[in-house]
């Protein structure tokens, strides 16, 4: 991983190579089960969409740490947060903070919607999974960057465990990407935010990384929202976080 320094911030370059999934997982994403028999045309049209992806995605991620009291501003977002949320119980309790923002780049969204327009869907349905997994991958290796950064400078324990929470999930409103935009300048790395809080291109993620004791990562989902979920994917970080501390 590459790294531009600035006064405040970092600016990331990923390996494409690194980002993309087996092509397991990106079957099981499409809701195939892994004893089904994918086809020949199926695992062909794979293959293709990852010399796409490889040819085409440009990533980068723009990184600074911030303080708990500048990130409470932040995470204040528009007053529209619900009142008792997970990300709220959990920051205060940080090492450090870290404000982040990543994209996959602009031509991989311009592709897959070029691909629809000219009725490639299944081509573009495939590259379109394959580009989305590669955001949630790239946010996992910049985590692990993340903590072995802190853990280089001595600024965290080693317990210490590193997660990312992201506007729009877990009780923070998704119009906490206004204030978080303001403070980062993700525009520096090419992703912009329309009216809506919603960030271009679309294969971008956005939130902060939490820094702390792995306990401080672990809750009930049993939150009002929690209801409304249609991921979970809390529940296998915690299960995953659960398995690390007991090897």
């Amino acid at each position: 991983m590459a790294r531009i320094n600035y006064p405040t911030m970092e600016i990331l370059d990923f390996n494409v190579n690194d980002l993309l999934c087996t092509p397991e997982k990106v079957f099981s994403s499409q809701g195939a089960k892994p004893a089904s028999n994918i086809s020949e045309r199926i695992q062909d049209i794979y293959r293709q969409s990852c010399h796409l992806f490889t040819q085409l995605a440009k990533p980068l991620a723009i990184v600074t740490n911030v303080g708990i009291d500048e990130f409470a501003d932040i995470y204040s977002g528009e007053g529209y947060n619900e009142p008792d949320n997970i990300l709220q119980n959990i920051y205060p309790r940080a090492e450090v903070l870290s404000l982040f923002a990543l994209t996959i780049g602009e031509d991989i969204s311009k592709k897959i919607e070029l691909l629809f327009q000219e009725n490639e869907f299944p081509l573009g349905y495939m590259l379109d999974s394959i580009a989305s997994l590669a955001a949630d991958k790239a946010t996992e290796i910049l985590e692990k960057d993340n903590l072995n950064r802190l853990r280089n400078k001595n600024l965290v324990s080693k317990d210490t465990l590193v997660l990312s929470y992201s506007p729009g999930y877990c009780g923070w409103h998704i119009s906490g990407q206004k204030k978080l935009f303001a403070y980062l300048n993700p525009e520096k790395i090419g992703i912009s935010l329309n009216a809506n809080y919603l960030m271009s291109p679309l294969k971008s993620v956005s939130g902060v990384l939490v820094a702390g004791n792995g306990e401080i990562h672990l809750f009930k989902p049993d939150y009002l929202f929690c209801k409304s979920c249609k991921t979970h994917t809390c529940l296998q970080r915690m299960k995953e976080l659960r398995s690390e501390k007991k090897n």
